[in-house]
């Protein structure tokens, strides 16, 4: 009987360090600090911009470049999830995920919307 309860007990800690190693994994969030290549496109045509993100846990801030306008960006980075929002003339919200060296998503700004990919880059 002693062994079977130790052979119990060693299983259940077993699989509680297992949980404990999955929810870490899932909880990190993606990094995505350094230049990106930003490609719009909707309601108000597409375009090419540049974004310099740094992160600090799961706030991102950093600049923003477009062909029309220039201005700072305040985030987060929940897991794969982002969401920024570009302070600028006109402002833009930016909801995507991060895929690794790749993001994609949509935005939003003067009540019109828009998709979005960007790749870091290089």
């Amino acid at each position: 009987m002693g062994n079977k309860r130790r052979t119990l007990r060693c299983a259940g800690c077993i699989a509680a360090l297992m949980l404990l190693m999955c929810i870490s994994v899932a909880a990190a969030d993606a990094n995505v600090a350094g230049a990106w290549n930003v490609k719009v496109s909707g309601q108000a045509g597409s375009a090419d911009q540049k974004i310099d993100l740094k992160q600090d846990g799961n706030k991102i801030s950093g600049t923003f470049k477009g062909p029309r306008q220039s201005g700072t960006i305040d985030g987060t980075v929940d897991g794969n999830n982002i969401k920024f929002r570009v302070k600028a003339f006109v402002p833009m919200d930016y909801v995507g995920t991060v895929d690794g060296a790749t993001m994609k998503g949509t935005l939003t700004g003067r009540g019109k919307t828009g998709d979005w990919t960007a790749s870091r880059a290089k």
